[in-house]
C-alpha cells in the first residue's frame, strides 16, 4: 500500500481497493493504522489532498 501511495500520492481508496484487492472498509482501516503509525499523512482535504510517505 506505501508503494502506491509512494508512487501516485493523489491515490483514491476505490483505486487501492481495486490494484489491492481489498474492500474499501479494510482500505480504511489500513491507511488508519498507516497514520496513526507515522508512516503516513494526508495533506489537505479529503477530496484535493494529498497522500504524503514519511517513512
Amino acid at each position: 500500500m506505501i508503494e502506491l501511495i509512494r508512487d501516485n500520492p493523489n491515490i483514491t481508496i476505490s483505486q487501492l481497493s481495486l490494484k489491492l484487492d481489498l474492500s474499501e472498509p479494510a482500505i480504511k482501516k489500513n491507511l488508519k493504522q498507516l497514520k496513526e503509525s507515522g508512516y503516513i499523512q494526508r495533506i489537505g482535504s479529503n477530496k484535493t489532498g494529498y497522500w504524503e510517505v514519511l517513512k
